[in-house]
């Protein structure tokens, strides 16, 4: 009985748990907008934009050159449904995940967030992991490893996981991406807004971009607002522009 009542804890606190709903664009004041050239590009730019008392979308930043997987974009699970047929992300494919999604908790190499940060922040330490492991009842998760229970040979309850402490900067401030949040098998896990790697090489999923960006897009967003990443090539974005209210880019 301990063992399932921790486990259900740690579930009910992971950073992509949350209940289904219907909310999207409609509902939002703050957009981050990332658009890609085409599917195969490995990298895009990044705008924030929000909305005013009159429901008109402002750019208030942008464009950031953005770092995207190294072989580029694919539909993911997020607010919308996908079109049949087309390239759905999958668990180790390299391509970010294109399409409307949540935000969640915030994470970093400091214990304390940045000044001016209002979403939950999360010290990445060592013992803090991403499961990616799809057999794993955490799969799509943060989880302390301190926090679980072994099994009795000392394995922890999953065979594979990235952890959140690198030796590179490219976590030492982070945002997590509901991507998949009702984590289902094979379909991709583990992904964020981080920070370039030194070498501004490709990712392999996620979208990096500079420190100074990162520290100013925390600064920016507000869970009142309820801010979504809206993440396309650019053909896709504008065949969507009008039904999912989107704005008009400045280069556009």
């Amino acid at each position: 009985m301990k063992m399932i009542f921790l486990a259900l804890i740690i579930l009910s606190t992971s950073l992509f748990a949350q209940m289904e709903h219907r909310f999207g664009i409609d509902q939002s004041k703050q957009l981050v907008v990332v658009v890609a050239k085409d599917w195969n590009t490995d990298n895009g730019q990044l705008y924030l934009f929000e909305q005013n008392d009159s429901n008109e979308w402002s750019q208030t930043a942008g464009p950031w050159n953005v770092m995207l997987g190294d072989s580029g974009l694919a539909w993911g699970v997020g607010l919308y449904d996908n079109p049949p047929g087309e390239r759905q992300k999958r668990e180790g494919d390299h391509r970010s995940p294109a399409g409307v999604f949540e935000l969640g908790d915030f994470f970093g190499y400091d214990s304390i967030p940045p000044t001016g940060v209002r979403f939950p922040y999360h010290y990445a330490t060592k013992t803090l992991h991403c499961v990616d492991d799809t057999g794993s009842v955490f799969y799509n998760s943060l989880v302390d490893e301190s926090q679980v229970i072994r099994d009795s040979a000392g394995h922890l309850p999953w065979n594979s996981s990235e952890v959140m402490r690198l030796d590179s900067v490219d976590y030492k401030y982070g945002i997590v991406v509901k991507h998949n949040p009702r984590a289902i098998p094979g379909m991709g896990s583990c992904i964020f807004l981080h920070l370039n790697s030194y070498s501004h090489s490709p990712t392999v999923g996620c979208t990096a971009m500079e420190e100074d960006q990162m520290l100013q897009l925390m600064r920016w967003l507000d869970p009142e607002k309820y801010p979504l990443l809206v993440q396309l090539p650019v053909d896709a974005y504008y065949a969507r522009l009008t039904n999912w209210n989107l704005p008009v880019l400045p280069d556009k």
